[in-house]
């Protein structure tokens, strides 16, 4: 794919090497991207209104992380002993009906990987403090000034 120009300010203009990756910050979608001709270390973090440009980069970047999402996650991902760390993420199951937990593990018996999906009620049953922790940390409370 060839770099194609970002304005990032009325006078400047970047080219756009590879969309590396996402986050959710303050409710706004943002991506990391990697510069033409900049290092690693000099990725920015963009919202999507600074990407119109560049949207096929997105587009690809968005179908990538499709492929690597596992296609069902099923109550039997928690085994006796397990031992989740945190909560990475959040998304909806493939039928919109159900949250997943992207959730990284301090032990994983069965050795699985130490990242993996758990369905809201499996974690809501098994480890309601660590959903009920990283919920907390989302809630944006309004300043009373």
């Amino acid at each position: 794919m060839s770099a194609s120009p970002v304005s990032v300010s009325s006078q400047e203009e970047y080219m756009v090497e590879a969309i590396t990756n996402k986050r959710i910050k303050n409710g706004r979608t943002e991506y990391e991207v990697k510069w033409q001709g900049y290092s690693d270390n000099e990725k920015t973090w963009e919202p999507i209104e600074n990407l119109q440009s560049v949207m096929t980069y997105v587009l690809d970047f968005e179908q990538t992380l499709k492929q690597k999402q596992p296609q069902e996650v099923g109550e039997g991902n928690y085994d006796d002993g397990d031992s989740a760390d945190e909560i990475l993420q959040i998304r909806k199951d493939n039928d919109g009906q159900n949250l997943l937990f992207q959730v990284s593990w301090k032990v994983k018996n069965n050795r699985a990987p130490k990242v993996s999906w758990i369905n809201q009620n499996t974690l809501k049953m098994h480890n309601p403090e660590i959903l009920i922790d990283y919920l907390l940390k989302k809630i944006k409370w309004p300043n009373n000034k």
